[in-house]
């Protein structure tokens, strides 16, 4: 069996769409692609390698993701809110997939940056996600 990649991704995408919102209450859209010209706060499931991660007798895959939030809001406030709304949602989560079964999720790192235009907030942050096969 594959790693199970397109299963997990949309179970984040689930996961994620319609529970995250930003300072002013509004609820912040979650791409795979980002469009052009789409308004700030917005969350975007990222980069994504996928490992070897079998045990003696189970397939499986240890799968890393980046999860990238982005806001303009003056300050930190919103990234921070919208990178702890994500934590929340993912790690440890009890997600369920289209095709093999997680074992966990958990978050590794995460990080914020100020962009070059002095107003751009980028959040980023690496789960680990191990999947066996059913």
């Amino acid at each position: 069996m594959s790693g199970h990649s397109w299963s997990l991704k949309k179970a984040i995408y689930t996961a994620l769409n319609g529970s995250v919102t930003g300072i002013g209450g509004d609820v912040v859209p979650v791409y795979d692609a980002v469009p052009e010209d789409v308004a700030y706060p917005y969350i975007q499931i990222g980069e994504e390698t996928v490992i070897d991660g079998a045990v003696k007798d189970r397939d499986g895959h240890e799968h890393t993701l980046t999860i990238h939030a982005w806001s303009q809001y003056r300050g930190r406030r919103e990234i921070k809110a919208l990178m702890e709304r994500t934590y929340d949602l993912l790690h440890d989560a009890g997600i369920n997939l289209d095709t093999g079964t997680l074992v966990n999720v958990r978050q590794e790192f995460s990080t914020t940056l100020a962009e070059n235009d002095g107003l751009t907030r980028h959040g980023v942050m690496r789960f680990r996600a191990v999947v066996f096969d059913s």
